[in-house]
């Protein structure tokens, strides 16, 4: 590596530095937030998704950057309720991937069992609440 290319290495490092300490207590809060997620299985969820591959061009090493910060962003603005409505969703999709076609009038029918009524006066409120803010 040239000297241009070390110094400009160290530019970098010093300024993730200076960010870490200008934001030691969001970084520890979301290290707080990573070991819960780690803890609830939803961080192995989320490893699992990820396809990178290496080595990765500045272009995307910046696209990365960026969608890690905004994924922190928003790790940081979540709470436990948050964490676990995601747990329970993930759960139910994993036990969802084994279901039985059904038609119209099944449908209809399912819609009188009470955690269809929850589940679904859950979607309705999460759809109106985001249509909010589309």
């Amino acid at each position: 590596m040239s000297s241009e290319g070390i110094s400009k290495a160290a530019e970098a490092i010093y300024e993730i530095f200076e960010k870490v300490v200008e934001n030691h207590d969001e970084i520890i809060n979301a290290i707080e937030k990573l070991v819960v997620l780690e803890k609830k299985g939803v961080l192995d969820e989320i490893v699992k998704l990820s396809e990178l591959r290496v080595p990765l061009s500045p272009e995307e090493m910046s696209e990365i950057a960026s969608k890690l910060e905004m994924f922190f962003n928003l790790l940081l603005s979540a709470d436990e309720r948050v964490f676990k409505v995601i747990k329970r969703l993930l759960d139910a999709l994993e036990e969802s991937m084994v279901y039985e076609p059904m038609g119209m009038m099944d449908a209809v029918k399912n819609l009188r069992d009470p955690d269809v009524q929850k589940a679904v006066g859950f979607a309705l409120t999460l759809a109106k609440n985001f249509g909010k803010r589309i």
